[in-house]
């Protein structure tokens, strides 16, 4: 794996500057990704798929509610954690498929990680 550098973002505009592009960014587009869980982000980078020069930690951003919408729909912040989501109560009762879906789809100590933000916009390899 290559040597990267490491930040944490205090806030979304912060992160956002940190991986650019644009005024303020702290490296070239392109050069650097946010990480929540990096289940999958970590096996792209040990098998040099990915080469990031920044990591920006994304945890500390409130982005992992679970919270049922007023129309009825379902509103999954890109930080909730996949398990967190298929055991959540209101995912269960009103999408028992989704939260079946997660827990077919990795083994514990993955979903405990996995991000649903990760899980959406990973890169896949099949």
């Amino acid at each position: 794996m290559n040597p990267f550098a490491y930040a944490t973002a205090t806030s979304v505009d912060a992160a956002l500057q940190q991986v650019g592009p644009g005024p303020g960014s702290t490296t070239a587009a392109g050069f650097a990704k946010f990480v929540a869980g990096g289940t999958n982000l970590l096996d792209l980078m040990k098998e040099n798929v990915m080469r990031p020069a920044q990591l920006v930690d994304i945890n500390r951003l409130p982005l992992d509610t679970i919270e049922q919408t007023a129309d009825g729909g379902l509103k999954l912040g890109a930080l909730a954690r996949n398990a967190a989501t298929a055991y959540h109560p209101v995912v269960r009762e009103h999408y028992p498929l989704l939260a079946t879906a997660i827990l077919a789809g990795a083994s514990p100590q993955i979903r405990n990680m996995a991000s649903n933000g990760g899980n959406l916009l990973q890169r896949t390899r099949c």
